[in-house]
């Protein structure tokens, strides 16, 4: 239990609130540039667990220790509230499309956020402008303005991929049998898919450990764990990872369902739900690909319910859909493993 206690803090997002509390004490003791410094850190740190945790503590973290910084720049260096501006586009342009996944998706209102990373960028240009050389003004807001527009680029980049590859669907279809497969969960048990038999299964395709998008999906199915198990329903997550990258995002995030590791990916590509992108392929080193986010609903005789739809990679994060489906199945026995 403690152990599970301790995966879910937050360290260096704690440390960033500290750093971010103590910078008004520097204000009243006239230290500005140790104020900056110490909301730029609080910055550095929520941006070092931004992958890890995706929570709204971090969230709240990167918008108000840039907004500090924005609004404290504007009233030393009296200057019109460009900078304020600027932070709260940026951040907001950080966050949003995480703290919203399920309307913005992977692929949908990618000119939201790039907008935001973009008019941040704009307003910090003005701030700067004609202005002499101060490295607070100049170079402490290039870290969330960078993050925002780095962030953003790479929103773009992997819509492009993703679309290309889910034009056509995927490889496994509804009223079609599930391909039987077998892998080993986060503790190292193994777990084959015919032996399951007898119960309906969700199985959830994630993209893996590095991506905040799925950390939210992983929650928003855990958040609706015991109504899936009032129906009779295990909940499976498959993901690129190995056992002990598993082991670790599911005691982090708070997840009580099982994680298979697919670090072969050998069943994504059975499934039909691998997707090329070369830039992220490097960063992760996934040399198989990555896989699409997804979901399968297996009946308890095997055959495909429900599939999310890869034209819509958001489905991924509405239960409801599932729930309507599972009404129109007979009911099954409660399953024999938690």
């Amino acid at each position: 239990m403690h152990a599970r206690m301790f995966h879910r803090l937050h360290p260096f997002t704690a440390l960033g609130f500290l750093l971010l509390a103590l910078s008004p004490v520097f204000i009243a003791v006239d230290k500005p540039l140790a104020a900056v410094g110490l909301m730029f850190l609080a910055q550095v740190f929520a941006m070092l667990e931004f992958k890890k945790y995706t929570s709204q503590y971090q969230f709240a973290l990167i918008l108000f220790s840039a907004m500090s910084m924005g609004i404290f720049l504007d009233l030393w260096h009296m200057r019109w509230p460009w900078l304020t501006m600027g932070m709260l586009c940026a951040s907001t342009a950080i966050i949003a499309r995480q703290a919203f996944m399920q309307q913005f998706t992977y692929v949908n209102l990618l000119w939201v956020d790039s907008g935001l990373a973009f008019v941040s960028l704009g307003c910090y240009l003005t701030a700067v402008r004609d202005q002499a050389f101060a490295w607070d003004l100049w170079l402490a807001p290039l870290l969330p303005i960078g993050g925002a527009l780095f962030l953003t680029y790479c929103y773009v980049q992997d819509a492009r991929h993703i679309r290309k590859r889910s034009r056509f669907g995927y490889r496994v279809q509804v009223n079609t049998p599930a391909p039987d497969f077998e892998l080993p969960d986060q503790d190292g048990h193994v777990v084959r898919l015919s032996d399951l038999r007898g119960t309906p299964l969700l199985l959830i395709f994630v993209r893996g450990d590095w991506c905040p998008g799925c950390h939210m999906m992983l929650r928003t199915y855990e958040r609706n764990r015991a109504r899936f198990l009032e129906k009779g329903v295990h909940v499976v997550g498959i993901g690129p990872d190995n056992i002990e990258v598993n082991r670790d995002m599911v005691e982090r995030i708070g997840v009580a369902y099982r994680m298979l590791s697919d670090d072969a990916q050998e069943v994504s590509g059975r499934y039909g739900v691998v997707y090329n992108n070369p830039m992220l392929e490097m960063s992760v080193d996934y040399a198989q690909g990555i896989p699409l986010p997804a979901s399968f609903l297996v009946d308890r005789d095997g055959i495909v319910r429900y599939v999310s739809r890869p034209d819509r990679v958001g489905e991924f994060l509405d239960p409801e859909l599932i729930f309507g489906v599972l009404e129109q199945l007979p009911p099954s026995a409660q399953p024999a493993w938690n």
